[in-house]
């Protein structure tokens, strides 16, 4: 298989986990909302570092589709854009629970 049929297979593949890991996390934090709210209690606001924490990690999902790195290099850079969005919306989940 062709270099670019690689970085192409990789780059969608992490999009639809990246897709999957985002579904799952709102859904999640809408489900931690309507579980306080039946306690009585609310959700408290996200801190002011998640946005740019979600916007980033969306930015280094979509550097390998504009710029061309080799296939190690495309697997790392979306690995870590899926696992930043990952450990940043359960910090989110983590942070009602207190």
């Amino acid at each position: 298989m062709e270099e670019t049929k690689i970085d192409l297979c990789i780059c969608a593949a992490a999009l639809l986990l990246y897709l999957g890991v985002g579904i799952w996390g709102f859904v999640r934090i809408r489900h931690e909302k309507r579980r306080l709210a039946e306690e009585g209690r609310e959700l408290p606001p996200p801190d002011r570092k998640f946005r740019p924490a979600v916007i980033s990690s969306a930015l280094l999902l979509a550097l390998p589709f504009l710029i061309y790195f080799r296939p190690f290099v495309t697997a790392v850079l979306e690995g870590c854009a899926v696992l930043g969005l990952y450990i940043t919306l359960r910090e989110r989940l983590g942070t009602g629970r207190n």
